[in-house]
């Protein structure tokens, strides 16, 4: 595991300089250390690239995260297609 805090995780996830390994990679320390806050504020950004949006949507589905999650869908936060995503997504976590 790293030693990055989360600041340093997002900053990471949103610098278009890095590679896209270390990119993905910022966004899983972010998952694995249950930061779902941090997680909820890089799926919103509408700048950054879709493919690092649905990584840390699929981030959020975790037990840990539901109520963000829960909080990103009630709230229609997020436009197509990450909308549908974001609900399924939830959806299976509250099958779980």
């Amino acid at each position: 595991m790293s030693s990055r805090t989360p600041e340093e995780c997002i900053d990471l996830a949103l610098n278009e300089s890095a590679t896209a390994e270390t990119r993905r990679e910022a966004i899983s320390e972010l998952k694995m250390a249950n930061e779902c806050d941090e997680l909820e504020r890089l799926v919103r950004r509408e700048s950054l690239d879709d493919r690092y949006r649905q990584q840390t949507l699929k981030a959020l589905a975790t037990p840990q995260c539901h109520s963000t999650l829960r909080g990103l869908v009630d709230e229609g936060a997020l436009k197509e297609p990450l909308r549908e995503d974001a609900t399924e997504l939830l959806e299976t976590v509250e099958d779980d």
